[in-house]
């Protein structure tokens, strides 16, 4: 047992609470008070009591108190939700709360105690229904209440976190939706885009084919190295793997066949939501027969806008496939009949990879939402048992003494080592050894970083590969990083590739107690997938637009392009591919969205 905690059954600590039991008759499908079923708990409720039935019955019978967690006996059982005590009425016996003794016990503890119960009757057989005694005899470990109310409000805090980014998402989501009802109609141009949108037939441009399933029968058809995709895996809608594996036999002796990478796929049947589902593959692979894949025809259509229109088009793909034409499946002469508006090919590409980029920046932040889930899991494990304390016991006895070791403990540092420490965080983030991590890279991030901090930028300097800060290279954080052993910087006949060095931990450790860590996932969630030449062009764009705002000039692609111009290291950078007038603006709305009004 932890050193002051204690052991006890829930019905030594609390009693069991329901609302009086509420008939059919007495509710309406519109009201004043919402009345709460085990169907509607956590949602919006489809019933309702008078206010003079709410107000006689919380007089006479137990109601829940501001804060009580209300918890579901039946159905899907032990769903919590906290009572915010706005007027409301709960459905008796299924959904039940307990009244705590608040000397023992706190509802914010106890509301973060119940996700790791694991709810069984006595004799540890699963149950249907969360009987009050079984309720009472479940065990709860219980630290003091100082170390309960920090327990929950570091659990809390992971979750606020949690759901802001979910929310962000969802805002994120939205955005991008709204962003293709306007750029794949043509409602919305790009800069420098002004064609006409003509009308294809998706056949007339492309080849389509449909895939098929060998016997599975027949062992040796199957566990080869061709990539086999089923149609659930289209849910998955970008394509890097896919779960199946079928030999060069199997493949010959059905009607599967290898399609080329960047096709667009779409799911062919199913009542599901997988019939209309698109996907785009960056593999090459086979598929089943309930999948069709539009070939890739680069003179015609960008794959990825194709790709992107197919998506937009699922409702009307379903109903399509609805009727008597598509007898609740699609076909490759529905799919090759569909009638396509689409821009010319540059203005396809400028579109694709402005949603592209949108899909990047929400996988991006879906993964930090998973990761942090999962931080949330590990923490309720060590929290909860006591693994890891939160209240020091011998930090009470003697808090001047735990002030000191805590000041030893803090390196004096100045803006180098800030450099060489954020350098390793870099390399840790985003090091690869599909993907070699250069110092033109490491460099971008850094810049973006300090633009993201409001720090000071002066180090960098107008550089052909530039903004470029040669101090930092020479005698500031790089090699600070390498002589701590933070990094190693590797050369080849290819430029210098930085690795994770022996002691990259230390650096890490700095990071966290700095508060820096955040700045190292900001980055990740913005730039983990984006190209050396994209960081460029966005660090040079962003290094112009602060040059601008200090001279109180407009921005704009074209006051852009005469800055850069007017600096001779800069020049050539005009004549690259990806410094073409649709990139810089594209850019210039970037750099406004990660730095509004935020001067170097």
């Amino acid at each position: 047992m932890v050193n002051g905690w204690k052991t006890k059954k829930l019905g030594e600590v609390a009693e069991v609470c329901m609302c009086k039991r509420i008939f059919a008759h007495q509710t309406s499908k519109i009201g004043n008070i919402p009345f709460y079923k085990i169907g509607t708990f956590g949602k919006e409720a489809d019933a309702y009591i008078s206010s003079q039935l709410y107000e006689e019955y919380k007089a006479k019978y137990s109601y829940p108190e501001k804060g009580d967690v209300l918890i579901s006996a039946a159905g899907t059982l032990g769903r919590t939700v906290v009572f915010d005590g706005r007027p409301a009425y709960f459905q008796d016996s299924n959904i039940v709360w307990l009244k705590i003794d608040k000397s023992q016990l706190c509802n914010d503890y106890l509301a973060h105690y119940y996700k790791v119960i694991k709810w069984a009757s006595s004799e540890g057989s699963t149950i249907s229904r969360l009987y009050n005694g079984i309720i009472c005899d479940t065990e709860i470990l219980l630290p003091p209440l100082e170390e309960q109310a920090a327990i929950a409000e570091a659990l809390s805090d992971v979750d606020s976190l949690i759901s802001s980014l979910q929310k962000l998402i969802e805002k994120k989501k939205a955005i991008k939706q709204g962003t293709m009802q306007e750029l794949l109609t043509g409602k919305k141009r790009l800069p420098e885009f002004s064609g006409e949108w003509n009308q294809f037939r998706l056949g007339e441009m492309t080849e389509i084919y449909s895939g098929g399933t060998p016997s599975t029968t027949i062992s040796e058809y199957w566990g080869g190295s061709i990539p086999w995709m089923s149609s659930g895996e289209l849910n998955n809608k970008k394509i890097y793997d896919v779960e199946g594996r079928i030999t060069q036999k199997g493949m010959q002796n059905s009607s599967a066949h290898l399609i080329p990478k960047y096709c667009v796929l779409i799911g062919l049947a199913g009542q599901g939501k997988t019939r209309g589902t698109a996907a785009y593959n960056y593999i090459s692979l086979c598929t089943n027969q309930s999948i069709a894949a539009i070939y890739p025809n680069d003179k015609k259509f960008d794959s990825r806008f194709l790709y992107y229109i197919i998506d937009s088009m699922y409702e009307s793909l379903r109903e399509l496939s609805s009727g008597d034409g598509g007898r609740g499946g699609l076909t490759k002469g529905l799919i090759s009949n569909l009638e396509i508006y689409m821009p010319e090919v540059p203005e396809q590409q400028a579109v694709a990879q402005v949603l592209s980029d949108m899909d990047s920046e929400i996988e991006q932040l879906e993964k930090k939402l998973a990761k942090y889930q999962q931080i949330k899991q590990g923490m309720m494990q060590e929290l909860l048992t006591g693994r890891i304390r939160l209240v020091d016991a011998d930090v009470k006895k003697s808090p001047e003494a735990h002030m000191v070791r805590e000041k030893q403990h803090q390196p004096t540092h100045n803006q180098h080592f800030d450099d060489a420490v954020m350098i390793a965080g870099i390399v840790n983030a985003f090091y690869s050894e599909k993907y070699p991590l250069g110092r033109k890279k490491v460099q971008k991030l850094l810049y973006l970083v300090r633009r993201k901090e409001q720090a000071d930028i002066s180090a960098f300097h107008k550089k052909a590969a530039g903004p470029y800060a040669d101090e930092i290279r020479y005698k500031g954080g790089e090699p600070i990083a390498q002589k701590n052993k933070y990094i190693q910087v590797k050369r080849s006949e290819k430029g210098s590739r930085f690795e994770k060095g022996v002691q990259m931990q230390q650096a890490l450790t700095y990071l966290q107690d700095w508060g820096k860590q955040g700045d190292v996932d900001w980055l990740v969630s913005q730039f983990q997938y984006t190209s050396v030449n994209e960081l460029e062009l966005l660090a040079t764009v962003d290094m112009a637009i602060c040059d601008l705002r200090r001279e109180g000039k407009e921005t704009s692609v074209a006051s852009i392009k005469d800055l850069i111009h007017s600096n001779k290291e800069w020049r050539d950078k005009l004549k690259k591919a990806y410094f073409k007038d649709a990139d810089i603006q594209r850019a210039i709305k970037h750099c406004q969205e990660l730095f509004p009004d935020k001067e170097g």
